[in-house]
């Protein structure tokens, strides 16, 4: 029995703890907007002071009996606030400030401990005088704006409302907390609006954003297809390059001084026959240190075919070539490496064209001079095979030189014939000839497989080795 007196003891004695420390900072906080108030109150700054008086009022609005320190304050900075907003008003020729006064309504509507008769008959003489000022006001508009007349009159109904508003709150007939619901609904309408023209906003400031994407992206892509189809245009110079020479006695005496220059150089990269070259290759990977530089081999012409499709405006062109001709070499059987050899070449033959300026491979017609600057791109590729090791750089060398050489000795720089010309030089000349032609230009429709093959085999022995048409036939 004495036990639970004592456990009844100690939770009383507890909760007595906690109730009175929680008084003791209610009080302490009470005083501290209390002293704050007076301060506001005492520097004239009426304003501030209601602001702080409303924390007062708040903290004790649930109370039955409301403490009369606090109600006090709260009518004096309350009725001398709206005393100072009547004066100021007087003083500009009779009318309230609109916005003070609202405001100052709308918190005697959330706080009406502080009313008194004497704010009463402030409001009340500011309601009518407001009022009587407007009525007259809109008088003068009836026949004038409709626009100025609907304000005045919103304006009429906004404060007769209020006015009968404010005094049902006072007196009880309203409580102040359907205001205080009333206003939490306004405030969410207002942010729902808010939200609804900010997501407007976002979803116009997106399609904005699309619509230049599309006309960048519109734009760069006409501004590609031009210079595709100029340097289609130029390549198909390129092809035309014999007739041209037979039709043209300068551009001939240009190209002749330009093989005179180069005959050196040809005559060392042939100087080794297709074989030998082969078996230099299977000599150099035999080791196992070689065969390791293979794959870093293959990824540096990838990284430079690639580089120079982007430069000639030819979508994965190095790939395709590439790829053809390893199948073309090993359906030929050629030994492994030799063949990864061929294929990596192939992805870099055309590595000259990143010597010639764009604005020449992109030209939509050229002069002699332009024309003879792109039949440089064939000797210009060599300065880009420093990565490639000195072994077999000649089949790279071999396959930039003399991949526009034809059969019957009429293709350039060299004019060479038949097995004259380098194995990897006319594997390339097919498969090259293939995938143009396969392939959309601008000069000319798209073709199937036969109708190219079958193209190819019209020229068979004038510009193509036949033995690598029918090996291109057996793998496409």
């Amino acid at each position: 029995m004495k036990t639970k007196s004592f456990v009844f003891a100690a939770i009383f004695a507890v909760s007595a703890f906690f109730v009175g420390t929680a008084f003791a900072q209610e009080s302490n906080e009470n005083e501290v907007i209390l002293q704050r108030t007076k301060d506001f109150y005492n520097s004239g700054n009426y304003a501030k002071a209601i602001q702080s008086i409303n924390q007062a009022i708040d903290l004790k609005e649930n109370q039955k009996a409301f403490p009369e320190n606090v109600r006090l304050m709260a009518e004096a900075a309350y009725y001398d606030y709206i005393d100072s907003l009547a004066k100021e008003g007087q003083a500009n020729g009779g009318r309230v400030n609109a916005k003070a006064f609202d405001n100052y309504i709308l918190q005697l509507e959330l706080h009406p401990q502080a009313a008194s008769q004497r704010i009463f008959n402030i409001v009340e003489s500011l309601f009518d005088s407001e009022l009587e000022a407007l009525q007259a006001e809109r008088k003068q508009h009836t026949n004038g704006k409709k626009s100025a007349w609907n304000k005045i009159n919103d304006r009429i109904e906004y404060l007769e409302k209020k006015q009968n508003e404010l005094f049902d709150v006072v007196s009880g007939k309203i409580p102040a907390e359907k205001i205080k619901l009333e206003l939490a609904e306004i405030e969410m309408k207002k942010m729902d609006r808010a939200l609804k023209i900010a997501v407007l906003c976002v979803g116009v400031l997106l399609i904005i954003v699309v619509i230049i994407l599309i006309v960048i992206v519109y734009k760069n892509y006409k501004r590609r297809k031009q210079a595709q189809m100029h340097f289609e245009t130029s390549m198909e110079v390129i092809s035309s390059m014999g007739k041209d020479m037979q039709e043209n006695p300068d551009l001939a005496a240009a190209a002749a001084e330009e093989s005179k220059k180069r005959s050196a150089a040809s005559a060392a990269l042939l100087g080794k026959a297709d074989g030998e070259l082969s078996k230099q290759i299977m000599e150099y990977f035999s080791t196992v240190e070689h065969r390791k530089q293979l794959a870093d081999l293959q990824s540096k012409c990838f990284a430079l075919g690639d580089k120079i499709d982007k430069y000639t405006f030819r979508q994965r062109t190095s790939r395709k070539v590439s790829e053809l001709v390893l199948k073309v070499c090993n359906e030929a059987k050629f030994n492994h490496d030799v063949a990864l050899v061929c294929y990596c070449a192939s992805m870099v033959y055309d590595a000259g064209f990143l010597s010639v300026p764009k604005s020449i491979l992109t030209a939509s017609e050229l002069t002699m001079t332009e024309r003879q600057k792109i039949r440089e791109h064939v000797h210009a590729a060599a300065e880009y095979f420093d990565f490639v090791p000195e072994q077999i750089r000649p089949i790279f060398l071999q396959a930039a030189e003399f991949h526009h050489e034809n059969m019957d000795g009429k293709g350039y720089l060299a004019g060479l014939t038949g097995s004259n010309i380098p194995l990897i030089a006319r594997v390339i000349r097919v498969c090259e000839s293939y995938i143009s032609l396969t392939s959309k230009r601008a000069y000319r429709e798209i073709m199937d497989s036969d109708a190219a093959v079958k193209e190819m085999k019209s020229k068979a022995g004038v510009f193509y080795d036949s033995k690598i048409i029918d090996l291109l036939e057996k793998v496409i």
